[in-house]
């Protein structure tokens, strides 16, 4: 068991390393793969029976100065994606995508109908664009709202109309 209590899943690991390249995998998150990848690693877990899209979760970070606990790390997103594959033994497979400001990332809606308004979702609360998405509109807050409420920098103090 990982430290998140996520059984190691070696099936997904074996293909990100061979067929992805990827090197490293940290035990308190997901591994990072870069944006053109994604849509080609969803695609090749579906086919090895990750067929139910669980979640997306995207996250936006201010720029952040070197410090004791890391290095300077410019304004930036992650969006996090897990499938699962279902029945006896269920297993998920589990990634992140960095993204810098204005970097958008490719829908998984064609793959899996399920992302559909989770992906809008993320759109409308955190602003991050889902490339080549059928419908990506808002899909929680008012059209004519401004910002998007999620980010980091999105004012506290925003009047609510009408709860403030």
């Amino acid at each position: 068991m990982s430290a998140k209590g996520v059984a190691k899943n070696e099936e997904f690991e074996t293909l990100l390393e061979e067929r992805f390249g990827v090197e490293s995998f940290p035990e308190d998150a997901p591994p990072v793969v870069s944006a053109d990848k994604h849509v080609e690693l969803a695609r090749a877990v579906k086919e090895l029976g990750y067929e139910l899209y669980v979640t997306v979760v995207a996250t936006h970070f201010l720029a952040a100065e070197a410090s004791k606990t890391g290095p300077e790390r410019p304004e930036r997103y992650e969006v996090a994606t897990t499938l699962r594959k279902p029945g006896p033994g269920s297993l998920l497979a589990q990634w992140r995508v960095d993204l810098e400001v204005g970097q958008s990332i490719p829908t998984l809606v064609p793959l899996f109908a399920g992302a559909d308004w989770q992906e809008r979702e993320q759109y409308d609360l955190v602003g991050v664009v889902f490339e080549g998405h059928p419908d990506l509109r808002r899909l929680m807050m008012p059209e004519d709202w401004e910002g998007h409420p999620l980010r980091k920098d999105y004012a506290i103090e925003t009047a609510c109309p009408p709860w403030r």
